[in-house]
């Protein structure tokens, strides 16, 4: 009985598009791709051309440490402080 609900469990789960495939993609030595993907192109994000990264590039914070260094940690903070740096 286990067995045949764990069976219709994953039958759902592939039914459904939550699994990921292996890219279709070819390396330079021309062997696919070892990379998963989610896209319906069947591209990882390295061989998907219209591929586009997220707009919130991090960015290295501009505030200072205690021994007036600067901070390298990075934030996506439109204020440019990480959350050491950022007044409550």
């Amino acid at each position: 009985m286990l067995k045949k609900t764990m069976l219709i469990g994953v039958m759902c789960v592939s039914l459904f598009g939550i699994s990921q495939t292996q890219c279709d993609g070819l390396t330079k030595d021309s062997v696919q791709c070892k990379n998963t993907t989610k896209s319906m192109t069947e591209l990882c994000y390295l061989h998907d051309k219209m591929y586009v990264k997220d707009d919130k590039m991090s960015q290295i914070c501009s505030g200072t440490t205690k021994k007036n260094k600067s901070c390298k940690n990075k934030t996506k903070n439109e204020s440019g402080l990480c959350y050491r740096h950022e007044e409550n």
